[in-house]
């Protein structure tokens, strides 16, 4: 790797003085997310794309960030680099990585056969955040799967969240998305699983949101009537991030629209419907 012109000008102590406390949320995030691109990191962190993909190519300058453009694609994706994996390591009172060990993890991750299931559960979470900008709720809570694995015994969510409305009206949820690369069956047995695999240590029971990967699908799932018990749960058809322009009109769709099926019971709801109420 060629050097950067962060690692020219002085020590890495200098290099964290010339990030910003949005720059060190980046880092944050891209440490328990894995994996974003430009449209994505736009939506959570900057009020424009234009200030986005400016700031990105510099903390990649910087040698924070590393990006790569696959073949046929359309943006950039982000991982963190040595010095972002180094800074996140100190921050947290970890062991940094070697130089060797922090390109091997950026690579994995990039070329991942997960790749396409990871950025699909980072752009759900991209699109609550953006919408909630301009409306009357917050995503104020963000799960990476590792995390929210610790809510179960022997089951991993894809990830999990929390929405907060402006009047009290708060949805925790676990988040599952489905890209059809498995049968049916075997997605309504995971999902059947979850009302007997929580923590004894679990302080309180989310909803669980399941995103599907065409019409077909969802009609599918609806019709095997899965058990998930006592809890709610409710599915939506996936819709991508545009990957030019990430409009609000895809942020909002999830939010704004009655497209949400409950596995069990009439609909289809808005997501604010499976919210519960203030005070509760």
């Amino acid at each position: 790797m060629s050097r950067r012109r962060g690692t020219d000008t002085g020590t890495l102590a200098g290099l964290r003085r010339r990030l910003t406390e949005r720059d060190f949320a980046i880092i944050d995030g891209l440490a328990r997310h894995k994996v974003m691109t430009t449209g994505m990191l736009a939506m959570v962190y900057f009020s424009d794309r234009r200030r986005a993909s400016a700031r990105l190519s510099t903390l990649t300058e910087l040698g924070v960030l590393t990006r790569t453009l696959l073949p046929g694609s359309l943006t950039w994706r982000y991982t963190l680099a040595w010095h972002g994996q180094t800074i996140h390591a100190l921050e947290h009172g970890q062991r940094p990585p070697t130089k060797a060990a922090a390109e091997l993890a950026s690579h994995q991750v990039t070329f991942s056969s997960q790749l396409a299931h990871k950025e699909a559960v980072n752009a759900f979470f991209a699109r609550l955040y953006h919408a909630g900008r301009t409306r009357d709720f917050r995503l104020t809570e963000w799960l990476s799967e590792s995390e929210a694995a610790t809510e179960f015994d022997n089951l991993r969510p894809d990830a999990a969240g929390t929405l907060t409305w402006d009047d009290g009206r708060v949805l925790r949820f676990w988040f599952e998305h489905d890209r059809g690369t498995e049968t049916l069956a075997r997605l309504t047995a995971k999902l059947s699983r979850y009302p007997h695999r929580r923590s004894i240590h679990l302080r309180a029971d989310r909803v669980l949101l399941i995103e599907t990967c065409g019409p077909r699908r969802l009609d599918g799932l609806i019709a095997a009537r899965v058990d998930t018990g006592d809890l709610r749960a409710a599915a939506v058809l996936y819709e991508p991030i545009d990957p030019v322009t990430a409009t609000e009109y895809t942020s909002g769709n999830l939010t704004d629209a009655a497209i949400w099926h409950p596995l069990a019971g009439p609909g289809p709801h808005l997501l604010a419907d499976l919210a519960e109420p203030a005070g509760r």
